[in-house]
């Protein structure tokens, strides 16, 4: 939209005083403004002429807020629309947003909150087909779980809500919320992730919303949290569950008034920053358990979204196995052996408690073992893939013979890493799939030095 066209904005509130409040300050602020006092009112203006925004009361007599929102998006599915809600009505507002709205006000607001809310709308342009398309493809598989979650992805990036991603370990959560906001309108913005079980409680308030110099013991000068850097983009917080009390009543209060205050200050600043929040273990048991503050838990669950797991989805398996065995024999300048029928059908078959990244570590270390053939084979699988599903009882090798080849099979596959990456431990753990801390810790477990190979 050019800069010297004002945008188009329709309030639709039955309360005549509402419509004169917000239609006065917003025309102070430079916005060209059309008032509705009902849905079917609003209806016709937008049909005889689209608005750019629209600003809509849900409970109106006649044909009430969610009617007419799904009626504005049957319209124009882009359509940009803010919700204004009494207080005490938020889950109202909430199932607004699951339905498509783009962010809600809660009554009684002031007119710069609501023009906060109106801009951050209006700047947001969501990326062309290309781009979206680009981001999903990368998400390999196409069962029927995995094409219900690229529908939420993208209805997701038509949004700029709250979202609470979970899934169990290795389901590919950060990936998810990449794709999010990749297929987003913020995509031009930074993706900060912040792993919030990595740090302790007093390291993860600083990283989170930064600190003065003096602010603690070793402040020595001043930092930016996550929250200000990602301003304009999309902070994700990986393993939220996991962060202590203090700091949950901070992201309470950022998530709703979106300003950060840095530890040792009491000056805030305001942010433009999409939180995406992932957990790998239920959010509301750990409400129920009394660790996870339940206001928190609602702001974050405005939009849950769910990651199959793997075994929930085994007819992309053969698709998964194909893209880790070229990717892996690329990063080892090697022939790219194929994965037999009866080696997919045990792949498949199993039900891979780490998910995805143990499936793509296993194809990966398949591949380092076996460059020189063509073929792999069932019988090159590792022996505890082999096991039927269920069978919890049937016999495992843990001889100490086996314990060893184990170790040295991990020792070599270090060492080819390090080798291939120069001694760097973090190309090395990104080509493994790994934590820096974790191939640094089995690096040192077996006695792999990553120095010798610089």
């Amino acid at each position: 939209m050019s800069q010297d066209v004002k945008p188009r904005i329709l309030v639709v509130d039955d309360e005549e005083s509402v419509r004169y409040f917000v239609q006065r300050g917003l025309r102070r602020r430079g916005y060209a403004l059309e008032v509705a006092p009902d849905g079917a009112a609003a209806l016709a203006q937008f049909e005889r002429a689209p608005a750019d925004l629209v600003l809509l009361d849900l409970r109106m007599p006649g044909m009430d807020g969610f009617e007419l929102l799904d009626r504005l998006r049957a319209l124009d599915p882009d359509v940009a629309v803010v919700v204004m809600t009494a207080f005490g009505t938020v889950e109202n507002a909430v199932a607004a947003l699951r339905r498509g709205a783009f962010d809600f006000v809660t009554k009684p607001f002031e007119i710069d909150e609501l023009k906060l809310s109106i801009d951050r709308a209006l700047s947001r342009r969501r990326p062309g087909p290309a781009a979206v398309r680009a981001v999903l493809d990368a998400m390999i598989g196409d069962g029927a779980a995995m094409r219900e979650l690229r529908e939420s992805i993208v209805q997701l990036g038509r949004s700029d809500a709250t979202v609470l991603v979970v899934g169990e370990s290795g389901t590919g959560k950060e990936l998810v919320a990449r794709a999010i906001h990749a297929g987003s309108a913020r995509a031009a913005g930074p993706f900060v992730a912040l792993h919030c079980a990595a740090l302790p409680p007093a390291l993860l308030e600083s990283e989170l919303f930064g600190h003065t110099a003096g602010a603690f013991t070793g402040a020595v000068q001043a930092r930016e949290g996550k929250l200000v850097k990602a301003h304009g983009g999309t902070l994700l917080l990986d393993e939220i569950t996991e962060i202590g009390l203090p700091a949950q009543m901070r992201l309470e209060r950022f998530l709703e008034e979106r300003v950060v205050v840095p530890l040792g200050s009491t000056d805030g600043r305001r942010v433009d920053t999409r939180v995406i929040a992932a957990a790998n273990r239920d959010p509301a048991a750990a409400v129920a358990a009394g660790t996870f503050r339940r206001e928190l838990f609602f702001r974050l669950d405005v939009v849950p979204l769910r990651v199959p797991t793997l075994r929930e989805r085994r007819e992309d398996v053969p698709a998964l196995v194909e893209h880790f065995a070229a990717r892996s024999a690329a990063e080892l300048a090697c022939a790219v052996p194929r994965f037999q029928d009866d080696a997919l059908q045990v792949l498949a078959r199993y039900d891979w408690p780490g998910n995805v990244r143990e499936l793509q570590n296993v194809v990966a270390r398949m591949v380092v073992l076996h460059r020189e053939s063509a073929v792999i084979t069932a019988a090159d699988l590792p022996a505890e893939l082999l096991r039927p599903p269920g069978s919890a009882d049937a016999p495992v090798d843990t001889n100490e013979g086996f314990q060893a080849a184990v170790a040295d099979f991990e020792r070599r596959y270090l060492e080819e890493l390090f080798e291939r990456t120069g001694g760097n431990v973090s190309e090395a753990a990104r080509l493994a799939g790994l934590s820096r801390g974790h191939l640094h810790r089995k690096a040192r477990q077996l006695g792999v030095d990553p120095v010798r190979f610089r």
